[in-house]
């Protein structure tokens, strides 16, 4: 949905996302359920983060943070907006839009051409589950066992983010730990279900909102399907799920950019430097090894970049330097 902001507004004319300023106390989601009631006086659902953008106007500098929303109820009243129009992704060009929104578009774009990743999974879990059993990985996860918490009185809990075949997790319970294992393909997580004996938690890696509950996250060969315009964000999820001195496993394919494989799956793909250069973003985190492996799949080597990360304890958390934040469906 787009609006055209009314005239003797800021930016009068333009087209854009709506929503408004987070008061003081408001989550994001808080934020835009509020200012959609009181722009259009309707009842809405927040749903999952899409895409952050910042833009300096020179006067103020907005960060806007975008997000699916549902419409519940209410009848579309224009308060603030002269129009409004729905529009598939393929139409958002031929408006003009308020340039703090155009990253937002290229967001969109983005995610939808990511879509098919889904469509595969759903159409080829049985032979991706068969594959992915037999693959031997005990060297990555025997040197991530080796940096979780050593105690005798409670026992290491693992958060295993797109887990899959379920054959990490499966060996990790067998080694005596707790697992959470999350799938976000409802196929891919009924098998692995059946694989390890307990349920496996359905939802997509954006939609984690967790505090403090993991000791570890393994996300192996998983966030590698994540765009870059959302990596940041799910990122620091997993990172506010670790408890502090927590441990982070993630691993990518080599590769300068984002793409589509011959399968037709969308992957996001990092060298050892922009890996560590994503890292260097976030102050809560340690860098343990950032290193690249080499191993054949399918008849040909491929080239994995894998990351050791901590939850550094007592970090302090960046403050915005942004003087004005907008929240935007």
């Amino acid at each position: 949905m787009a609006a055209k902001r009314a005239e003797g507004k800021h930016l009068a004319g333009y087209w854009e996302f709506p929503g408004g300023k987070i008061e003081s106390g408001e989550t994001p989601e808080q934020c835009l359920k509020r200012e959609l009631k009181e722009e259009f006086s309707i009842d809405t659902e927040v749903g999952e983060f899409v895409a952050e953008s910042v833009f300096d106007y020179g006067e103020k500098c907005i960060r806007l943070l975008a997000y699916k929303v549902k419409h519940l109820a209410g009848d579309f009243q224009l308060i603030d907006h002269d129009e409004i129009r729905w529009l598939a992704i393929e139409e958002l060009d031929s408006l003009k839009w308020a340039p703090a929104d155009i990253p937002i578009i290229a967001a969109l774009k983005q995610q939808a051409e990511a879509e098919p990743t889904s469509e595969f999974y759903a159409n080829n879990a049985q032979a991706y589950c068969d594959e992915t059993l037999a693959y031997d990985i005990n060297h990555v996860r025997d040197r991530f066992v080796a940096l979780l918490p050593n105690t005798r009185f409670i026992t290491p809990h693992i958060l295993d983010l797109g887990c899959g075949s379920g054959r990490d997790s499966k060996a990790f319970i067998n080694a005596g730990f707790r697992v959470t294992a999350l799938e976000a393909s409802k196929d891919l997580a009924l098998l692995a279900e059946a694989h390890i004996g307990q349920a496996v938690l359905n939802i997509r890696y954006q939609q984690l909102q967790l505090k403090n509950s993991y000791d570890a996250i393994w996300a192996c060969a998983s966030l590698l399907h994540c765009p870059k315009s959302q990596i940041e964000y799910v990122m620091q999820n997993c990172i506010d799920a670790l408890k502090e001195g927590g441990v982070f496993y993630f691993s990518f394919k080599q590769g300068e950019d984002e793409r589509l494989d011959e399968r037709g799956r969308f992957f996001n793909d990092y060298t050892v430097v922009s890996l560590n250069a994503l890292i260097a973003k976030f102050d809560e985190l340690e860098t343990i090894d950032v290193w690249h492996t080499t191993t054949p799949l399918r008849g040909q080597d491929q080239t994995w970049i894998n990351g050791f990360v901590r939850k550094v304890l007592g970090a302090k958390k960046r403050e915005s330097k942004q003087t004005d934040l907008k929240v935007a469906l």
